[in-house]
């Protein structure tokens, strides 16, 4: 935006009720006596409207977006202060309906026509957050920085809350995206004190700074509290709402599980992602997961099953080749990845090191240089297959210092092996870069520890589930635990398998320690995952929480 725009939050807007009357008490109402078409219908566009800010606290898009068309269809007067203030107010609603659709395009326009509306609105708040959501999502963060916040009130309503949070979030999600980690990290902790705070029993909505923490857990190899963080917002990000939730939460997750040696539980985790994203028309977290799960079935061997999914993230390219130029970038950026990682396993000759480079220069450049990691990483895989070793070297040691100084390390540890070869060969000084690397050895050398500790891990915890496997074979479960495990696998909590099973909740969880000491697992998720593959229960994607 050209010029910061910023606005007093009115006292009305403490009203725990949250109808949409604050808005209307901005304006006199009986200038517009003289108008008999507009004034007979404020009473109930007011209640419409306040359901159409419900439904957006409520992350339901479409709902909001329907109330608001059709207020906009009603008949009206085009002049006085109370159709203006209607006016502002769609606006605002269409501009959050619109995020929350993924249409960044229409929900920007949306947003500045609410603002030139009524820049000093009570919902100009809104206005200003979605523009800075748009403006981070096509990477301009000039732009982004150029929008002003509005001034919190002394007793902020929900709504207010709500843009709150997600302020602090976009601000840690744009210091995780520059590889400010620190900050990133107190950013996304104060959005989540704040999302704390909203008031009444509603649909979690606090999945993206949660999602932001949980990635830098992750890359610190916090893995058990990562998956916690997110797990514990699952249910929420099944019921839709907020894309970034999905592609970031689910994404992570499925990640996690890959870890942990459990590919049908991270493939399980990417089909429930693509279902979402037919549900929702959500193109962009298609793209995510069907990228995902051609790098899983690469890594485990299951080429045919990786070139099946490539080609369907290709058709869905080329069917989104007139969206949103952020929407082109994201699926070209995803198809790419896909297409090389494939081309690494397979046919190395045929990667496509011109396109890679330009991949990873405008991905930095739109601000998202933690997102731009993966691609180096990728890039530098690509070059030792084509015998480039010495511009690998420097690109990896490049790449070494900016992770150094950022604190990141479990993508690097989960990089292919020809880069892990490099990396060694850097740590024993057997290779000659123009860049000084000694002060990287320590960092270097403490990545390749943590890696070959992983990898002992795995290769335990592989053994474990092979051998928990037979005694539960064997030995059976008792038909109550049976029960019980089922029960566990449909997402039940120990208080609800108790009701349903009329025991006490006491009993259930005496009953989970035996199930957990006779499968070998150490939560009720692996519990459940063991028993499926054993063939004890059958679980679907949604059940995997």
């Amino acid at each position: 935006m050209s010029e910061a725009v910023a606005c007093e939050t009115p006292r009305e807007w403490a009203r725990p009720d949250f109808p949409s009357h604050y808005v209307w008490a901005q304006f006199d109402f009986r200038a517009n006596r003289g108008s008999h078409v507009l004034q007979p219908a404020l009473p109930r566009i007011r209640l419409e409207i306040a359901r159409a800010w419900q439904m957006v606290i409520r992350l339901k898009g479409v709902e909001a977006l329907a109330i608001a068309q059709r207020i906009e269809r009603q008949p009206g007067s085009s002049l006085g202060p109370a159709t203006m203030a209607v006016r502002c107010e769609l606006a605002a609603i269409k501009a959050a309906a619109f995020v929350l659709r993924d249409d960044g395009e229409a929900a920007l326009a949306a947003a500045l026509a609410a603002l030139r509306l009524g820049a000093a609105s009570p919902t100009a708040h809104v206005a200003l957050t979605v523009c800075r959501c748009i403006y981070w999502r096509l990477g301009d963060l000039d732009s982004f920085h150029a929008v002003e916040r509005c001034k919190s009130g002394v007793q902020p309503g929900r709504l207010r809350t709500l843009t709150t949070m997600l302020d602090l979030a976009l601000d840690a999600a744009v210091e995780l995206g520059q590889m400010r980690f620190h900050s990133a990290r107190l950013l996304a902790s104060d959005a989540l004190d704040v999302a704390r705070c909203f008031i009444g029993n509603i649909v979690p909505i606090d999945s993206l700074p949660a999602c932001v923490m949980a990635q830098l857990m992750y890359e610190e190899g916090r893995l058990d509290e990562a998956e916690a963080l997110v797990s514990t917002r699952l249910a929420g990000i099944r019921q839709g709402g907020a894309i970034e939730g999905a592609v970031r939460g689910l994404g992570l997750l499925a990640r996690i599980a890959a870890n942990r040696n459990r590919l049908e539980q991270a493939l399980a985790l990417l089909a429930e992602a693509n279902g979402l994203a037919t549900k929702h028309d959500w193109p962009r977290l298609q793209a995510a997961s069907l990228a995902q799960q051609v790098e899983l079935y690469v890594a485990a061997g299951r080429f045919d099953e990786a070139q099946r999914h490539a080609h369907r993230l290709g058709i869905l390219a080329a069917q989104c080749g007139s969206g949103s130029s952020t929407l082109r970038f994201e699926l070209a950026r995803y198809h790419l990845l896909a297409q090389t990682r494939f081309a690494l396993a397979r046919t190395p000759d045929a990667v496509d090191l011109a396109s890679l480079h330009r991949l990873h220069d405008d991905t930095v450049s739109r601000g998202d240089r933690y997102a731009a990691v993966t691609t180096a990483l990728l890039l530098i895989e690509a070059l030792l297959a084509a015998d480039r070793r010495e511009e690998a070297a420097e690109a990896l040691v490049a790449l070494l210092k900016q992770a150094a100084d950022a604190g990141l390390y479990q993508t690097l540890i989960d990089c292919g092996e020809r880069v892990a070869g490099l990396i060694d060969a850097v740590v024993a000084e057997e290779i000659m870069v123009a860049t000084e690397v000694r002060e990287l050895l320590p960092y270097a050398r403490a990545l390749m520890a943590r890696r070959r500790q992983g990898a002992a891990r795995k290769e335990a915890e592989g053994e474990s589930i092979r051998d928990a496997a037979r005694p539960a074979t064997s030995a059976g479960l008792s038909e109550r635990e049976h029960a019980i495990i089922g029960l566990m696998g449909c997402g039940l909590t120990n208080k609800q398998i108790a009701m349903r099973l009329r025991i006490a909740p006491e009993t259930v969880k005496s009953y989970a320690k035996h199930l957990y000491a006779k499968l070998g697992a150490r939560n009720r998720t692996e519990a459940s995952m063991l028993a499926s593959r054993l063939g004890l229960i059958r679980l679907s994607g949604r059940d995997l929480d």
